[in-house]
C-alpha cells in the first residue's frame, strides 16, 4: 500500500467519562462517532479535558466503568496502546535523541519485525512525503523545531495505523512557523486519508484542519460541527467569543425575530443567535473569517 492511499478507522467513544483518584472529575460522559477517514479537531482552553479524550482513544487511559472504545465496531477498551494500531504525535515529540533521522522513523517498523528493504524504502517514501530529504542521517538535536515536527509525524504513520493521534503538535513553535506548517500538514492529512483525531487550543487551527470541530468547556462537549457552523453558528456566547471576534448584540424579539437597531427590514446577516429569552446575537467582522482561514 502506499502511503498516499486513504485508509483509516471508524471511531466510536460511548459513554466514555474519566474521574481520577483524587475525585478530580476530567471528562464527563460523551458519545461521539468520527468517520473512516475523517479529521476530528478537540478544540477548547486547558483543562476542558480534550486531551484526556485524545489518550482514551490511544489506550493511554482508561474510561469510567461503563464507558466503550470502539473501532472499526469492535471493542477496544481494554486494549492497550500497542495493539490498537495507532500513530501518535506528542507536543513534545517524544523523538530518540541517539538515532538518526532515518532510524527514528522506522523505529516502529524495525520493532514489529518489517524486514530492512521494506523498511528502507517506506522510510525513503514518507522522507520524501514530508520534504525532509538530505536529513536522513542527521540526529535530532541537529534539526529545527519545523524539520522535527515533520520527523515525529512521519514516524508516527510509517506503521500505517488506522488512527492518527496529534496532542498539540504544533504548539512550541513560533508563530510563524506555525501557520505555514499548518498548511503543510493540512495537505499532508489529506493525501494520507488516515483517520485523524488532532487536540489544540489554537482556533486557526481548528478552522483549516477540521472536517468536524469539537469544541470542548469544562469537561463537556459544547457544541459539534464543521467549521463553517462552528464559526457562524454558535450555540452559545461561550463558543462564539472563544472561536473568534464577535460582536455581542442585545435586541427586542418581535414576532419571533430580533430587531437590530439601524438595520433594514429584510437583509440578510451572517449571524448566529441562541437563547432567545436573552436577546442575544453573534455577528461576525467582515474579514476575520478569512484571516482563520474558515472553510
Amino acid at each position: 500500500m502506499s502511503a498516499s492511499t486513504g485508509h483509516g478507522a471508524s471511531v466510536r467513544i460511548e459513554g466514555c467519562g474519566k474521574t481520577f483518584v483524587d475525585g478530580t472529575r476530567a471528562l464527563e460522559p460523551a458519545t461521539l462517532d468520527i468517520a473512516r477517514g475523517e479529521t476530528l479537531v478537540l478544540l477548547g482552553p486547558s483543562g476542558c479535558g480534550k486531551t484526556t479524550m485524545l489518550r482514551i482513544i490511544a489506550g493511554l487511559e482508561l474510561p469510567d466503568t461503563g464507558g466503550k472504545v470502539l473501532f472499526d465496531g469492535r471493542d477496544v477498551t481494554s486494549v492497550p496502546i500497542e495493539k490498537r494500531n495507532v500513530g501518535m504525535v506528542f507536543q513534545s515529540y517524544a523523538l530518540f535523541p541517539n538515532l538518526s533521522v532515518a532510524d527514528n522513523i522506522g523505529y516502529g517498523l524495525k520493532i514489529r519485525g518489517v524486514a530492512k528493504q521494506e523498511r528502507a524504502s517506506r522510510v525513503a517514501e514518507l522522507v520524501a512525503l514530508t520534504n525532509i530529504s538530505g536529513l536522513e542521517n542527521r540526529r535530532i538535536n541537529q534539526l529545527s523545531g519545523g524539520q522535527r515536527q515533520r520527523v515525529a509525524l512521519a514516524r508516527a504513520v510509517a506503521i500505517r495505523p488506522g488512527i492518527l493521534l496529534l496532542d498539540e503538535p504544533l504548539t512550541a513553535l513560533d508563530a510563524a512557523l506555525r501557520d505555514r506548517l499548518r498548511g503543510e500538514l493540512n495537505r499532508l492529512l489529506r493525501t494520507l486519508g488516515i483517520t485523524t483525531i488532532y487536540v489544540t487550543h489554537d482556533q486557526s487551527e481548528a478552522m483549516e484542519l477540521g472536517d468536524r470541530v469539537v469544541v470542548m468547556r469544562k469537561g463537556s462537549i459544547a457544541q459539534i460541527g464543521n467549521p463553517r457552523e462552528i464559526y457562524f453558528a454558535p450555540n452559545s456566547r461561550f463558543v462564539a467569543e472563544f472561536i473568534g471576534a464577535a460582536n455581542i448584540i442585545e435586541a427586542p424579539v418581535e414576532n419571533g425575530h430580533l430587531v437590530l437597531p439601524g438595520v433594514a427590514s429584510g437583509r440578510r446577516q451572517r449571524a448566529a443567535v441562541w437563547n432567545h429569552r436573552q436577546r442575544q446575537l453573534c455577528r461576525r467582522p467582515a474579514a476575520d473569517d478569512r484571516q482563520r482561514g474558515v472553510r
